[in-house]
């Protein structure tokens, strides 16, 4: 049987522990193919302890991930093609299009970056880090 790639990055976001070592903090930074802020996605931590975090890129190429873990992580970032229909602005409260990804400015990024283990991307969170991810 095989998984698709968003109930696998499900699988592994499930697993996330919920431990503590020393306090919550931050990570920001900007995440690039080729040069090109990628529009839509997520970043992926994985510590060497077995815990996960992850944290949303916004349509700036920005991310965000709180966490209650430092060290050394495998970094994974994944970018799935954005959809968007007329159904976005149908039924219920409006929707601000210019928040949610333009479809026109999606970059695909070879899938070995959705695996931690594959990505060849690796951090060492302190704290209150800003670490921007480069992918080529």
């Amino acid at each position: 049987m095989r998984l698709s790639l968003a109930a696998t990055v499900l699988a592994i976001i499930g697993l996330a522990g919920c431990g503590s070592k020393g306090g919550e903090s931050t990570v920001t930074g900007t995440v690039k193919y080729k040069g090109t802020p990628l529009i839509t996605g997520y970043v992926l931590l994985q510590f060497d302890d077995g815990n996960n975090v992850n944290g949303s890129i916004a349509v700036d190429g920005s991310y965000s991930i709180r966490t209650p873990f430092t060290g050394h992580a495998k970094v994974a970032v994944g970018s799935p093609k954005p959809i968007r229909t007329d159904a976005d602005n149908r039924g219920g409260p409006s929707v601000d299009l210019s928040k949610l990804p333009d479809p026109a400015k999606w970059v695909e990024i070879p899938a070995k970056y959705a695996d931690p283990n594959t990505s060849g991307k690796e951090a060492t969170i302190k704290g209150n880090d800003k670490i921007d991810i480069e992918l080529d």
